[in-house]
């Protein structure tokens, strides 16, 4: 991958994120410091234009001035000696909105009124500074989910102007951002915070929806009814999605033509949200307090302590100096004792609700697959290891009950698959792990091949077999980990239709493309990431689309110490009527 010397000098290239006409976006790992971090550059042809320069020198100066929990940092920039910049900034673990909406589909309402009130206190906090983002969408905003709640990062200042250049477009007039995201004033007028504030009513719709507020064909069809079409409704967009009326009046307020009429700042803004999704703890802690002022000191005035030994010792009543410390110290048994069971009873309170919120995820079914020994093809050293690995782990850290296969035959796989449906119910989880290899034909579908199968996939596992087998599933949440090649064509990424109760989704670990078996002869890189996201003793519960952050990173890094290139998918199962949703792992 070339890149410039400069920043081959301080940064080990991890992976390319992202290429367009300002620059490229990298995924690094900082020499000295041994960090990951993201390097942005500006391509050199934009060098000899001053404009651009300086509004890129900018970027990054405003950049390294914010500080906010809810926005990701800048770190450093430089210009290089041919004229190229680059600006690095934090990286950000997790999915950005865009992702999770495409697996999940509309969010939780309580999931999104957290994710408001935090990307409109970083707002709030961004116009306070006097800058405007110009670019709020789901893909600037990353999301981690930890025990069922979000903590949102605003990513991308690039194109976050200042509210006092006075400038609203580029010298060249070019529009900046997403028309689909902009308000009707980024076409020409004059812009402020409640830009911002409008951008983001249509990312609230898009998470109560999962459909855009405007809708067109073309960029011209859109930018037409940000102008002068108001808004869809709700029932229009997704009739399957009930949007309380209090929430959705939040929502239209901010998408009102005119700027007078929407939230006069994003303080405001919280304010309705928080009425209307009925959350008031989402917005973050702050890590400073108020000092202490002369007027504080005034109001609490020293104590006087020979004062309280003339007043409550009075040294005539000797009697009574001796008896106090008897009666204190009965008097602080009690209190221990009362401390004691206090401490028990709310123990087993503890328990009793840590046991009732675990149970309410159902229970956790596993079918783990390893196939190593083929009786026609190469062999898989790892993959029994593998099977072996995720199982055991399933089982003694996550509770799952867990049916293991290895170097199983097609129509075993499909027993053990049919006879864990018999378990289950409609509130229980199932997770189906295969090691093994697969192929993938010119049509782009992908197969699963058990150790007796042969070169003309006579024992293959279809999709039309893993359809018939997952349709029936009972099963509330059904998540594949598939570590073979070609395993992505299992999961095309297409919008699902769908809005049952139920979610179908697959984790590849190459996508549409082969992947190794090891790279240190025990366990295939994609499971080695798998477990130590799941070993990790710090998270009670997790939902599949932060693992799937945690593993890819993990995976993409591995591999590219490997010298190859490997990325993980996450999607919603083909052919099986899903409609996105999630899948968690609750930590027994």
């Amino acid at each position: 991958m070339t890149v410039l010397p400069e920043i081959d000098s301080r940064f080990e290239v991890i992976a390319k994120l992202g290429e367009g006409g300002m620059g490229t976006v990298y995924k690094v790992r900082h020499r000295s410091l041994d960090e990951i971090q993201i390097v942005k550059t500006m391509q050199a042809h934009f060098s000899s234009n001053e404009a651009l320069r300086n509004r890129f020198i900018n970027e990054a100066r405003r950049g390294m001035r914010l500080r906010h929990p809810h926005i990701a940092g800048v770190h450093d920039f430089a210009v290089c000696a041919d004229g190229t910049g680059y600006i690095v900034m934090e990286y950000v673990h997790g999915l950005n909105l865009r992702d999770m909406l495409a697996t999940r589909g509309p969010l939780p309402l309580p999931m999104i009124g957290e994710i408001a009130v935090q990307t409109l206190d970083a707002l709030g906090y961004l116009h306070n500074e006097k800058f405007v983002h110009r670019d709020i969408s789901p893909d600037n905003l990353m999301v981690q989910v930890t025990d069922g709640r979000p903590f949102v990062k605003l990513i991308d200042l690039g194109i976050s102007k200042s509210l006092e250049s006075g400038q609203t477009m580029t010298a060249t007039g070019q529009f900046l951002g997403k028309v689909q995201y902009a308000a009707p004033e980024a076409f020409g007028g004059e812009l402020d915070g409640r830009s911002d504030l409008y951008s983001f009513g249509v990312v609230m719709f898009n998470l109560l929806t999962n459909a855009d507020p405007f809708a067109g064909e073309t960029p011209r069809q859109i930018i037409s009814a940000q102008l002068f079409q108001p808004p869809r409704r709700f029932e229009d967009a997704a009739p399957d999605v009930p949007v309380p009326e209090a929430i959705q009046r939040v929502v239209y307020r901010a998408l009102e033509k005119e700027p007078d009429k929407r939230y006069a700042d994003a303080a405001e803004f919280i304010a309705a949200v928080e009425e209307a999704f009925d959350i008031h703890d989402a917005r973050p802690m702050r890590l400073t307090r108020p000092a202490s002022t002369e007027s504080d000191a005034i109001a609490t005035p020293p104590i006087d302590r020979t004062q309280i030994a003339t007043t409550f010792v009075p040294a005539a009543k000797t009697t009574v100096i001796e008896r106090r410390p008897r009666t204190w110290r009965r008097w602080a048994i009690v209190a221990a004792i009362a401390v004691a069971v206090i401490g028990a009873v709310g123990f087993v309170l503890w328990q009793r609700a840590e046991a009732a919120r675990i149970a309410a995820y159902g229970k956790f079914y596993a079918v783990v697959i390893g196939e190593g020994q083929y009786r026609h093809m190469e062999p898989l050293p790892t993959a029994v290891d593998d099977a072996r690995a995720v199982g055991d782990l399933l089982e003694t850290k996550y509770g799952f009950k867990v049916l293991r296969k290895y170097d199983a035959p097609q129509q075993e796989i499909l027993a053990a698959l049919r006879a864990t449906a018999k378990e289950m119910t409609e509130n229980d989880n199932l997770l189906v792990f295969y090691a093994g290899h697969g192929s993938i034909d010119k049509a782009g579908k992908g197969y699963w091949r058990p150790v007796d199968d042969d070169l003309d996939m006579v024992h293959a596992i279809t999709p039309a077999l893993m359809k018939d087998a997952l349709i029936d599933q009972p099963s509330r949440r059904t998540l594949i980990l598939a570590d073979s090649c070609y395993s992505g064509a299992l999961a095309p990424a297409l919008p699902t239709k769908s809005r049952d109760k139920r979610s179908r989704i697959v984790i590849s670990s190459g996508g549409m493309d082969p992947v190794f078996d090891s790279a240190d002869g025990h366990h295939s890189i994609f499971t080695r990431a798998l477990l130590e996201v799941l070993s990790d003793p710090r998270q009670k519960v997790m939902d599949v689309q932060t693992i799937f952050g945690l593993i890819r990173e993990k995976v993409i890094d591995a591999a590219h110490r490997a010298g190859t290139e490997q990325k993980p998918q996450l999607a919603v199962l083909a052919e099986v009527g899903d409609e996105g949703g999630t899948f968690f792992f609750v930590r027994r």
